[in-house]
């Protein structure tokens, strides 16, 4: 019995800290209720701009922008929630990234799980959701509307998170909950040492 124990130990524990680990490929996740939103834009400048207000949606895999950097922003869609990492994504913006073209190196993907909603706030969370997407038409917002995503990868519920990914899907951080000044510093400094890389995307 303990021979039984001891060799079921190792896979128990990684069963335990879930699918999201650092060093290892993040799985795919496919959305299609709701999916990623799709922006009319031209470029203006070296970067896009919309042509429209108006915004599509269609199916979106996690597996879509393999090539590129990624820092994926996942929160539910709750009240208050976009202010518990929101440093972090001034921080981002502040650090300048190459994300204004749609063939940039880095993107950021902000997944808002709206399975998570308390009654009454779905639909404004959708709403402010696709305002950021007007605000920021480089940026890819997908609306998940069953919470596949929190399931596939065993996220916390009520909660944000904050993936980073290098161009082969291998995370390179992970956090849920709020990020201290020290994890933003670390978390910006992987994104600009995996761009500094010589390796292009694809």
């Amino acid at each position: 019995m303990r021979l039984l124990i001891l060799t079921l130990l190792p896979a128990l524990l990684f069963a335990a800290e879930g699918p999201v680990q650092v060093g290892r490929k993040l799985p795919e996740v496919k959305i299609s209720e709701g999916g990623v939103l799709v922006p009319r834009c031209k470029v203006v400048n070296g970067r896009m701009v919309l042509e429209s207000k108006d915004l599509g949606t269609r199916a979106w895999s996690s597996r879509e922008m393999d090539g590129r950097v990624r820092t994926i922003y996942h929160l539910a869609a709750r009240i208050g929630i976009d202010d518990v990492n929101k440093p972090f994504i001034d921080a981002l913006i502040a650090a300048k990234l190459p994300e204004l073209l749609p063939e940039g190196a880095y993107k950021t993907i902000t997944i808002l799980n709206l399975a998570d909603a308390a009654w009454g706030v779905g639909g404004v969370a959708r709403s402010r959701l696709q305002d950021s997407q007007r605000d920021y038409p480089h940026a890819v917002h997908v609306l998940d509307d069953k919470g596949i995503a929190r399931a596939a990868w065993q996220l916390q519920p009520k909660q944000s998170a904050v993936i980073i990914l290098d161009r082969d899907d291998t995370v390179l951080f992970f956090k849920e909950g709020k990020l201290s000044p020290m994890e933003i510093g670390r978390a910006i400094e992987i994104i600009k040492e995996q761009l500094a890389k010589a390796s292009p995307h694809r």
